[in-house]
């Protein structure tokens, strides 16, 4: 009985670290991406998918690139948001708009 414990609870920690390992997010946009861009769409996620945006992203490196930009400033005020609530990003191929994540 304790050999199918101990496989099992193997087996479920194998599976969540899979899924903690598995990031929903295309975060391997590089920061530089801000400087170009005019605009920011805002999207919200929870806090689990904020902790996944954390692993990909240097918040405070994001803030400060947003703080260098302020069309980027004004997009995410204008949306309702603040620098503070800013915890990911994806860039688009164009290089012109942003995706910024907000908690």
């Amino acid at each position: 009985m304790r050999l199918i414990k101990a496989v099992a609870v193997a087996a479920i920690l194998a599976t969540s670290a899979g899924a903690a390992m598995a990031n929903p997010f295309d975060t391997n946009v590089s920061l530089q991406s801000l400087d170009d861009a005019s605009y920011a769409t805002v999207l919200t996620v929870n806090p689990a998918e904020a902790r996944s945006l954390a692993i990909d992203v240097d918040v405070a490196a994001l803030h400060q690139r947003i703080k260098n930009n302020p069309a980027i400033s004004r997009s995410i005020q204008e949306q309702g948001f603040t620098l503070n609530q800013i915890v990911g990003i994806d860039g688009s191929d164009d290089g012109a708009s942003v995706t910024l994540y907000a908690l």
